[in-house]
C-alpha cells in the first residue's frame, strides 16, 4: 500500500511538473503607486540612517 501511494504521488508530481512547464506564466508586478510608496519609504529610511550616522560622526558626508 505504501509503495502504491508513493508511486501515485510520483506520477501526480510528474504530471503537475509537466503541466506547469507547458503553461504560459504571466507575472503581474506592483502598481506604479506601490513603487512610489516603496521608494519614499526607502528614502525615509536612508535619511534616518544618515541622520543617525551624522550624530555619531560629526564629519559624516551626509550633511
Amino acid at each position: 500500500a505504501e509503495l502504491t501511494a508513493a508511486l501515485a504521488r510520483a506520477v501526480e508530481n510528474q504530471r503537475r511538473q509537466s503541466h506547469a512547464t507547458s503553461c504560459r506564466v504571466v507575472l503581474i508586478g506592483p502598481a506604479p503607486q506601490q513603487f512610489i510608496e516603496s521608494a519614499v519609504g526607502l528614502l525615509d529610511r536612508i535619511l534616518a540612517l544618515c541622520d543617525a550616522v551624522s550624530r555619531d560622526r560629526p564629519e559624516s558626508p551626509c550633511r
